[in-house]
């Protein structure tokens, strides 16, 4: 991840450079020393503070973020439906600086947004190429806003997630994991399409505390009643999670087994896992 500079930092959000290189020694800003002594932060603990002071970004160039200003004034969907990665990059860490959670981006206008330019092939036959472009145009900018989380450190708990077998969908279970992530746990997804059999071993490599399921596909009954006793072997020091447009296909789950409706009630179980020390 890119090192800024003291200067570059503070010319970012319109302050002095005297009074970064001070919230830096007080330790509001966490920063390494060049082997001449000289500040320097990584983007991301850039963001985190930006985040966490109200801090306005008033030179996003300087971040090499320069798609966020031109971003600000448009609606997100839009900007998916004109097939615009560098503008959805853009709207998203725009939101994200402004102190928005990857949880409330995905629970709000990310799922607005698909649930709308999903509707296109009712009304226009050029609507599936156009969501098929919007998808691929918020995957690159999830992913974007994925590269600019500070890791959980080692110490800290882990999560195991997928889509079980024949949910092609790639973004759901992406945005639970960048969710917990943000949270500040390790969090290990599997993807869409992965068989039970192989969530069962990735359990096993990884001995996770939190296990999630996201379905977004309906699951046919046979294969639902293979992923709730796949769900069912697992540890009892596990949680469960499941969740998802077609979580309710799975039928009747083991009562340990949690429910979530959105990213921020899953977030809120991740975040419970993670302890002061495994913080720090």
């Amino acid at each position: 991840m890119r090192l800024l500079t003291t200067r570059e930092l503070a010319d970012a959000i319109g302050v002095s450079e005297s009074s970064l290189k001070r919230w830096v020694d007080a330790g509001k800003i966490a920063a390494t020393r060049t082997e001449g002594g000289h500040r320097r932060i990584e983007l991301g603990e850039a963001m985190r503070f930006i985040r966490a002071s109200g801090s306005s970004v008033v030179r996003p160039d300087l971040l090499d973020l320069p798609e966020v200003t031109a971003a600000r004034s448009k609606r997100f969907v839009d900007v998916l439906r004109a097939g615009d990665s560098a503008g959805a990059r853009g709207w998203l860490l725009a939101r994200y600086l402004e102190g928005r959670t990857v949880a409330q981006l995905a629970d709000g206008p990310i799922r607005e947004a698909m649930h709308e330019l999903g509707e296109l092939w009712r009304h226009d036959e050029s609507g599936i190429y156009v969501e098929h472009r919007a998808t691929d145009a918020c995957l690159h900018a999830v992913a974007h806003l994925r590269g600019m989380l500070s890791e959980p450190p080692s110490t800290a708990p882990v999560a195991v997630g997928a889509a079980p077998t024949e949910d092609l969908y790639l973004l759901p279970s992406q945005l639970v994991a960048m969710s917990l992530v943000e949270v500040g746990v390790q969090a290990v997804n599997l993807g869409p399409d992965t068989p039970y059999t192989a969530l069962a071993a990735a359990v096993a490599e990884y001995a996770p505390q939190l296990v999630w399921l996201s379905v977004t596909a309906p699951l046919a009954s046979a294969r639902a009643r293979a992923y709730a006793r796949c769900l069912e072997a697992l540890p009892d020091s596990v949680q469960i999670v499941v969740g998802g447009q077609q979580a309710s296909s799975l039928g009747a789950l083991p009562p340990r087994v949690k429910r979530v409706a959105t990213l921020g009630q899953l977030a809120a179980v991740g975040a419970g896992l993670v302890t002061p020390a495994a913080a720090n």
